[in-house]
């Protein structure tokens, strides 16, 4: 029943997109609209399919892929050097975001790593049984500086997909 409902509302939506992209003489004598798209409507559409690009995330790294295919074109993450920014240089938008989630993912990456580092020191010489007042100033410094740095590597994966999208709308169709 579930599966029936599900058909039924994706040909109708199906049929909806269709009859907004169609005219009268692209209908069959019962009126419900062809199948054949406008010339040189494949062409582009399958142009933009094999050249759009998406993220896909995976434990502190991600991947950027291209097309319908599949195919990776870079990596980005903790520390890696990737060039979004010449990736989609064709839009001056998606430029600009690539710029902002280079600086923010750097700059998220180095912070957070240097806030772990001073928790890791503060735990060390806590364990030493000394009663040295840098203990607590060391471990709150570094977990500051671990939030700081992950809110800006979460910032800097939104500038990440603005900048996709906005490669994305400016791609030809």
């Amino acid at each position: 029943m579930l599966a029936i409902a599900v058909s039924a509302l994706a040909s109708g939506s199906l049929a909806a997109q269709t009859d907004a992209r169609t005219t009268n003489s692209n209908r069959n004598q019962n009126g419900s609209p062809t199948a054949t798209a406008p010339q040189g409507h494949a062409d582009s559409s399958s142009a933009y399919d094999s050249q759009a690009l998406r993220f896909e995330s995976s434990w502190g790294s991600g991947d950027i892929i291209r097309g319908s295919k599949g195919e990776v074109v870079g990596s980005v993450g903790w520390f890696r050097d990737f060039d979004v920014e010449k990736l989609v240089r064709s839009s001056p938008q998606a430029a600009a975001a690539a710029r902002d989630f280079r600086v923010a993912n750097f700059r998220g990456s180095l912070v957070s790593t240097i806030g772990a580092s001073l928790v890791a020191i503060g735990i060390a010489v806590a364990s030493n049984n000394s009663n040295n007042a840098s203990t607590p100033v060391l471990i709150i410094a570094g977990a500051g500086g671990i939030g700081w740095g992950l809110q800006k590597i979460n910032s800097s994966y939104a500038s990440l997909s603005r900048a996709l999208w906005w490669y994305n709308r400016d791609l030809s169709r």
